[in-house]
């Protein structure tokens, strides 16, 4: 009866943390749709596919090497990147960094095995090459390049590409910092017709949408310790010409 238990547990065991349950993806792997884990391994840099506007914060460093911000893992338009060993699970969509910046973005593109690879990409405005990470030279046109989808490298290149925005017709955007003190709940009034999404989660309580932070026809509303700021897209204006 004991022996029965003990392998019962075993087995249940086993299926928790089978790989299996997973959803797998070039670069990382995701623990439910909200959890990235991506790992550096033998100090290689690797991007993890993911979509990263709602933020990325880190969750748990596991590696020895230390996962330091904007030094061994960062984020970027195409998702999150690590190098020099650093491995770590990521959570997204519960504010912090995102992949962007005014007037342009960052995506790292590399080409491994000297293999063709695409990395879809925003790029009517251009590209350019900001930091190259190969020693293979990047050139344009004979290994890297441009299409209305994204950057495409090849032949080892591994770079940092920016791609540049069209301010002009961007939607003008506000930053707005909301506080749900001692877990109150707090609404914070604002014009949310154009869009919200968490821009940093400043609260050590999760910032969930429909949870601890939602909008409605007359601004943001927090509740449950969420403390944010959130990006608000305002509505293009009709023009009168």
């Amino acid at each position: 009866m004991m022996r029965s238990l003990a392998v019962s547990t075993l087995l249940a065991a086993c299926v928790v943390v089978a790989p299996e349950a997973f959803a797998q993806e070039e670069g990382g792997r995701f623990y439910g749709d909200r959890i990235l884990r991506c790992e550096s391994k033998d100090g290689e840099d690797n991007i993890c596919p993911a979509d990263v506007r709602g933020g990325v914060r880190l969750l748990r460093t596991l590696s020895r090497t230390d996962c330091d911000e904007n030094k061994t893992w960062g984020v970027s338009a195409a998702g999150v990147w690590v190098k020099d060993g650093c491995r770590a699970d990521f959570v997204l969509g519960y504010g912090g960094t995102v992949g962007s910046g005014s007037g342009s973005r960052v995506m790292r593109c590399e080409s491994k095995g000297n293999r063709w690879t695409h990395c879809p990409a925003e790029t009517r405005a251009g590209v350019e090459l900001v930091r190259q990470l190969s020693k293979n030279p990047c050139m344009r046109g004979q290994n890297w390049g441009a299409d209305a989808r994204g950057v495409w490298v090849s032949g080892g290149c591994r770079a940092e590409f920016r791609m540049m925005v069209d301010v002009a017709n961007e939607a003008p955007r506000e930053i707005v910092r909301c506080d749900s003190v001692e877990k109150r709940p707090r609404h914070c009034p604002i014009d949310t017709k154009g869009g919200v999404r968490v821009f940093r989660q400043l609260s050590r309580a999760a910032c969930i949408e429909g949870r601890s932070w939602g909008v409605d026809d007359n601004g943001i509303w927090v509740e449950d310790g969420c403390r944010a700021e959130f990006e608000i897209h305002q509505k293009p204006q009709p023009s009168n010409g």
